[in-house]
Order: C-alpha cells, then structure tokens, then sequence
C-alpha cells in the first residue's frame, strides 16, 4: 500500500510539473512566433505553437536524472540513453526552427543508436534476437536498424491532436503493469512512469483542439526511448510484448509508407494517408480517432501483460487482428 501510494503521488506530481511547464512554454513560443501554420497537407487549421516536447521531455529527463542518481541498479545503458535523449532532442529542436536535411538527422541518429548499443553492452547487458549460430553482430545491426526506424515512424505519426499522447501513455502504462506485474527492479517501472506523467501532463493541452504541438523535440526523443524499452523487455525474455505494446503506430506506419514507397514517392516527406489520419479525412474528429487508438491500445496491454510472457504467438496473432481491425475500422467513412 505503501509503494502504490508513492507511484501516485510521484504520478501527480509530475504530471502538474509538465501540466504547468507546457502553459509556461506556451505562451513562450506563441510570444516567439514558434507556430506550425496549416498547409494543405496539416490536419490543423489554425497556427498551433510547436516544440510543446521541450517541456515534456524536460519533465522527463528531470525525474530521470534524479532516480538514476540514486539508483544502485540502473538499467543497462541508462545513461548512455539519458545523453542520446538530450542529443536527440537538441537535433530535434534545431529541425523544428529551421528543417535541417533528413540525411543529416538521419545520421545523428544512427551515431545515438549505435553509441546507446554499445552503451547497452558496456553495462554487461548483451542482446541476442536469433539462433547461436547467427553471428553476434548480426543482432545488433537488425536491433540497431529496427530502433532507427522506430524512432522515425513515432515522428511520422503524430500527426492528429492527442495520438502521440494517448500511445506514449499506452506504452509507458504498459511498462508500468508489466514491471510491477513481475516484480522487476524498481528503475523498470519509475522510469516509465515518469514518462507516463508527464506524456498525460502534456496531452491536457494536446487534446483536440489543441493548444500546442509535441514537435520533432519531443516525438523523436520519445521514440528513442521507447525503442529503448522495447529492447529491454526483449532482453528480459518478453520479445512478444516488446511489439504488442507498440503495435498499433508500427503497423499503420510500416503498411503506409511501404504503400508509399511502391508508389515511389517520398517516404520521408510530409502527407494524409496513415489510417488515422483518412479516419479524420473520413468524418472522425481528432479526438475520436485517438479515443479508438486508445481503446485499441488498452486491449494491447492486457494481451501484453497476462498472454505475451507464456503465449507469445497466440498474444501476438490476437493483436494483429486487433489492430488490422482498428485500422480498417478508421478507413471507414462517417458522418460529419
């Protein structure tokens, strides 16, 4: 009773901190003419501020560095992920004032990932996804390009008011249960939790209509992270977890822009056609369309929590239904 007493009042505390640092922040950015003005490929269509991730992510990375301080355990890699945040978020920030080249943060990425791979295995934690006779390094450019593009598609989709928040509280809710459920050490569920608090702190003024935008700052740190955790259940044995929990943005992202590139156009360019956002096309308001995500999402996490462990591929077959399913639900017209 104890420890569930103080997750919530870590919980609330950190989610007034963001809650208060977003109003703050916002009125910074309005002042600054920080704005993501509509274009015909927005979902939005008034000028929004952009960069909200600056308050979140600094919310974050707060609670971060003072639990690891006083951790005797950190998790393997932590601060080697801390740093790649904070360098990821720097980048990012940059790109959201001036659109630097996507070959140029491309390759920052790469050097974070493969730098937080080798932080992950400097801490004596070692990452193995095929057979022994698959030679070692094979795992670690599969899990490195995996965690590139994990990054990229969580930029890729937030693209509706809420739909970043509601998936980075579903993960981090997740990672919450799924630590406290097996009794992992206490840096597997603080740490998400405090990603929880301040991703619900956040979305108070995310939600539709939205007062602020998450920006590239705050989208492409969180995906890095949140790679980070998939890897980690990976290494606890709970491979099938590691892709139920983000399930949903990795399924409509990965079967759009594949979609995209057979057509040969861009991928990394800007467009309308995740499923989420033809459900908005399609009569959904923004708010609609992240309440289904979420309602998808939470039967994700009862599947990752109490099948995954001893049924992964009975746990990971119901959730592709799942899914494909939401997904085919979002493609279909409604009344305005």
């Amino acid at each position: 009773m104890t420890e569930l007493l103080h997750i919530l009042t870590i919980f609330a505390i950190f989610l007034l901190a963001s809650c208060v640092a977003t109003a703050m922040l916002r009125k910074i950015l309005v002042k600054k003419s920080i704005l993501d003005n509509p274009n015909e490929r927005s979902s939005h269509t008034i000028p929004t501020p952009r960069g909200g991730g600056l308050a979140l992510m600094g919310i974050v990375l707060l609670g971060w560095v003072g639990h690891g301080a006083a951790s005797l355990t950190p998790l393997p890699g932590f601060w080697f992920i801390f740093a790649g945040a904070i360098a990821l978020m720097a980048i990012s920030w940059l790109d959201d004032l001036k659109n630097l080249s996507p070959k140029f943060r491309l390759l920052v990425q790469i050097i974070v990932v493969a730098t937080s791979l080798w932080g992950i295995n400097h801490d004596g934690q070692t990452i193995k996804l095929f057979p022994e006779i698959i030679p070692q390094w094979v795992d670690y450019v599969f899990i490195g390009l995996s965690w590139v593009w994990f990054i990229n598609l969580y930029n890729f989709m937030d693209g509706i008011d809420g739909i970043t928040g509601v998936e980075t509280s579903s993960i981090s809710l997740g990672l919450v249960l799924i630590a406290a459920y097996f009794s992992w050490q206490t840096d597997a569920l603080y740490l998400p939790l405090f990603i929880l608090a301040a991703t619900s702190g956040f979305l108070i003024w995310n939600w539709e209509p939205a007062a602020i935008f998450l920006g590239d700052v705050g989208s492409i740190p969180l995906g890095y992270i949140l790679g980070w955790f998939m890897i980690f259940l990976i290494t606890k044995g709970m491979w099938a977890a590691a892709f139920i929990l983000p399930l949903y943005y990795l399924c409509d992202a990965t079967i759009t822009l594949l979609k995209r590139a057979i057509r040969k156009q861009k991928i990394w360019e800007a467009h309308k056609e995740h499923y989420y956002q033809v459900g908005v096309q399609n009569g959904l308001s923004h708010k609609a369309v992240s309440l289904t995500v979420l309602a998808c999402n939470i039967v994700l996490i009862a599947l990752a929590l109490f099948l995954s462990a001893d049924y992964p591929w009975y746990s990971l077959t119901i959730s592709f239904i799942l899914v494909f399913s939401t997904m085919k639900l979002l493609k279909k017209k409604h009344q305005k």
